[in-house]
């Protein structure tokens, strides 16, 4: 469409030079040696290509602007396309994984029941000494590691052969945590790859303390 309208505006150039020389020819004096009038033809066809140049340097430059524009809109369209694929496959990714908690979460009325079965296991269980070192240890690692804006306190590790307990308190001599503290720092514990491992995980917190059970099974 773009060489269509640029052959257009080349036409109508050309035809007005045309008219313009065919114009003089007719109107000169018909007296006048055929010499002169030659001379005077080669004159302006020896222009013309200078002044067909300048005529045509606007039709030229606003067919560039144009493609320039649809290319520059073909390509914006492209992108936005991508990002919206993109956020599609995002949406649909974090729906499996919601259905995915869906599917293996403990209905609320059976929340408590399993909790007392955690601690009862917590008293009862054996303690695999090689996973409750390597579980104790990441979790202390991961409090020094985690960047939080106070470092708490980790008064309470214990882990047996697949429940573990942990309890976080405040650092005496330290001001109020701040706004959603332990909520921000579980949320960095969940993503670390060793905590992955549990399936099943409870938090108690109030302004000083979080207290944590977590089991694999």
């Amino acid at each position: 469409m773009e060489l269509s309208k640029l052959s257009f505006g080349l036409t109508v150039t050309a035809s007005f030079i045309c008219g313009a020389v065919a114009m003089l020819l007719f109107q000169s004096d018909p007296q006048q040696p055929h010499t002169y009038q030659q001379q005077f033809v080669e004159e302006h066809i020896a222009q013309a290509p200078e002044q067909q140049a300048t005529a045509i340097a606007p039709v030229i430059n606003k067919q560039v602007a144009e493609v320039n524009s649809d290319s520059s809109a073909a390509v914006s369209k492209t992108e936005l396309e991508q990002q919206v694929a993109e956020l599609k496959l995002q949406v649909e990714n974090q729906q499996a994984v919601i259905a995915s908690y869906r599917s293996s979460a403990i209905p609320p009325q059976q929340i408590d029941s399993h909790l007392d079965e955690l601690y009862t296991l917590l008293e009862e269980q054996s303690r695999d000494e090689t996973w409750a070192y390597q579980v104790e240890t990441a979790m202390s690692d991961f409090l020094i590691m985690a960047d939080l804006p106070v470092q708490p306190q980790l008064s309470v590790s214990t882990c047996k052969s697949s429940v573990c307990q942990f309890k976080l308190l405040q650092p005496e001599g330290s001001d109020d945590l701040p706004s959603h503290y332990w909520r921000n720092m579980t949320d960095k514990m969940m993503e670390q790859s060793w905590w992955k491992q549990f399936k099943f995980t409870s938090t108690t917190s109030s302004d000083d303390s979080l207290t944590i059970i977590a089991s694999t099974e």
